[in-house]
């Protein structure tokens, strides 16, 4: 027994048992003399009405004798218990004897209440302490079960039991339980697998109010493991966001069921119980990053670096100008493109391409293609990889016919970007005597506007894809023969009538030219430019008619001037032709009146 006692003694102070009730811890004292006494607890943490066995040991006590002690308790309310013990020794002086408390102490000696108990022999001889709780264990995994214990209430009380993380209260907290007919509450909590690691408070309480414990019953505990946070990298070290990770049991490669994706910040968090991890990285279905055999005891911070690399290509003219708002296209399966766009230094990033493949790059401007590359990549390449492409220069030929079909000669044609509109042209050109103008310009899409001077003719939109590329323009408003006649009330010709011609620019109307028509009320202009113009008509120095019309080709302009009248080939107005007519008129019938009399005065005098 002896041995026994003290080798329970030297285990209490080592045991470092987080799974068991069972846990040793003593103070030993010399008595006054030469005896010595020790006293042991076992276990030392029992939850709440449980006992624990309480062992005296005396050792060069006298021989063969039968000492008598008294062992008191202490519990954390105060109270005070004692136990007289018998110890018999030995023909060495060593005597030993153990008991229950609670059950063997008289007095109401109890573990109704949680926290620490003090134990004496004969108060000074030998001291020792235990405590109570309400949990099984102090220390728990996931996925294990905290069984809790409490006393000491009434029959049939409801009790509110409260568990919580910090400040937090866990999900599905606070419950109602209703102590059975020995007034013992008891509750089991299966702890999530996803449980966060660290202290937790559970605790119960009277709901009406009906039983007070000093001290409450309040007990706390801890989850094991930690907060394991995993950031995704690329070989740029650029975060990526939206890729899979997913856990695995290190010894054993197996998967744990838990995965997840990065947020945009490229993290993702594990609750992870204490041991090793293998952490396993994908990026659209495809692995491409492994963490092998982990170690977690506590909050861990891992940089994962994915085999995900960035395309950075560069696109330059021939001068080695940045060329911006160029499409590159990365073609990673026959259904799958990545692409980005050229910025204003010409530079565009494809970003987290597959490692070990052979990618497929187009360039396009405006949707045309006028670059193809194929990129093979390596298992861990540099990142970025990088391509420079060169945006040719190429020959636009513009052919200029006016109206008649003929070469349109000494006319303007600026050509503009086409994104850009036409606030300022790239190059200017004027068509020589075969109608002809050459550019050299990027390969792109470009708008082409003609010109007479200021006054503009005609546009055209250009895709420039190919060397040498030809436009013809058809300007059916360049070399325009315009007649313009002029008639009467009675659509008969007004002769020496004056037709000005005014072509539109912007919002104003500017004069191009004008002449007199001739005996058959026509005259004829060839005008070096049409398109909207107004014709106006002057008769007699007055403006007698006015017409805007779209001049394009052989036009026709035809007025009808119902104010006036030709007259032996001179207009003269409907109201004066009017007025002169009525008198003409009166003339005439006065004249027939005279007539008549004197006919009749005639005709009297030769009867006479």
């Amino acid at each position: 027994m002896v041995s026994l006692l003290l080798a329970s003694f030297a285990f209490s102070l080592v045991a470092k048992q987080n799974s068991s009730m069972v846990r040793f811890s003593q103070l030993s004292l010399a008595a006054t003399g030469s005896s010595t006494y020790t006293l042991v607890a076992d276990p030392t943490r029992v939850q709440e009405g449980y006992n624990t066995t309480v062992a005296v040991e005396a050792q060069d006590e006298t021989a063969n004798v039968i000492v008598r002690v008294d062992l008191n308790a202490t519990d954390p309310t105060g109270a005070f218990y004692v136990k007289t013990l018998q110890i018999a020794t030995n023909g060495t002086g060593f005597g030993s004897n153990s008991t229950l408390y609670w059950g063997n102490f008289t007095g109401g000696a109890n573990t109704k209440y949680v926290g620490r108990y003090t134990m004496s022999v004969n108060e000074t001889l030998a001291k020792a302490n235990f405590t109570v709780s309400l949990t099984d264990k102090l220390v728990y995994k996931r996925n294990e079960t905290v069984s809790t214990r409490a006393v000491g209430y009434q029959s049939g009380e409801n009790i509110t039991v409260s568990l919580k993380t910090g400040v937090t209260m866990v999900a599905g907290y606070p419950k109602t339980l209703l102590a059975d007919t020995k007034g013992v509450v008891t509750h089991n909590w299966t702890i999530p697998s996803d449980a966060t690691p660290g202290t937790y408070r559970i605790g119960l309480v009277s709901t009406a109010v009906q039983t007070v414990k000093t001290p409450a019953d309040e007990d706390t505990f801890k989850v094991m493991g930690g907060v394991c946070t995993i950031r995704t990298v690329s070989l740029a070290n650029e975060t990526v966001a939206g890729a899979a990770v997913k856990v695995y049991n290190a010894t054993i490669d197996e998967s744990l069921n838990l995965q997840g994706t990065t947020n945009s910040s490229g993290m993702i968090q594990f609750s992870l119980d204490v041991g090793n991890y293998t952490f396993k990285g994908f990026f659209k279905n495809v692995q491409v990053g492994n963490l092998t055999n982990q170690n977690v005891t506590t909050d861990t911070m891992l940089i994962m670096v994915l085999r995900l690399v960035d395309l950075e290509a560069m696109v330059r003219t021939k001068a080695g100008e940045g060329v911006p708002f160029i499409d590159i296209a990365v073609n990673i399966t026959t259904s799958e493109t990545a692409s980005a766009q050229t910025d204003l230094t010409g530079t565009a990033t494809v970003r987290n391409l597959f490692t070990n493949i052979t990618y497929k790059v187009e360039a396009t401007r405006f949707g045309m293609l006028f670059n193809s590359t194929i990129l093979p990549v390596e298992f861990t390449p540099p990142s970025p990889l990088n391509l420079d492409l060169t945006l040719p220069t190429y020959t636009l030929n513009v052919q200029a016919e006016d109206s008649q079909a003929k070469p349109a000669d000494g006319f303007q044609i600026r050509v503009y970007e086409w994104t850009v509109g036409v606030t300022s042209a790239l190059q200017v050109s004027e068509t020589d005597s075969n109608g002809n103008a050459s550019f050299q310009l990027l390969f792109g899409k470009y708008c082409l506007r003609v010109f007479n001077g200021n006054a503009f003719l005609n546009e055209s939109v250009v895709n420039l894809n190919e060397n040498p590329t030809t436009l013809t323009l058809h300007l059916i408003t360049a070399n325009v023969e315009v007649t313009v006649s002029a008639l009467d009330y009675f659509g008969q010709p007004i002769a020496n009538a004056e037709i000005k011609i005014e072509r539109r620019i912007d919002q104003e109307y500017e004069p191009v030219d004008s002449k007199f028509t001739g005996a058959g009320g026509s005259t004829v202009f060839n005008l070096a430019a049409g398109g909207d113009s107004r014709i106006s008509v002057y008769v007699a120095g007055r403006l007698a008619a006015v017409k805007t019309q779209f001049l394009a080709g052989s036009s026709q302009v035809m007025f009808n001037i119902g104010a006036y009248v030709s007259i032996f080939g001179y207009p003269v107005e409907t109201g004066l032709f009017t007025l002169t007519s009525f008198i003409v008129v009166l003339i005439v019938v006065f004249l027939f009146l005279v007539r008549r009399r004197l006919m009749k005065a005639f005709g009297k005098t030769l009867k006479r």
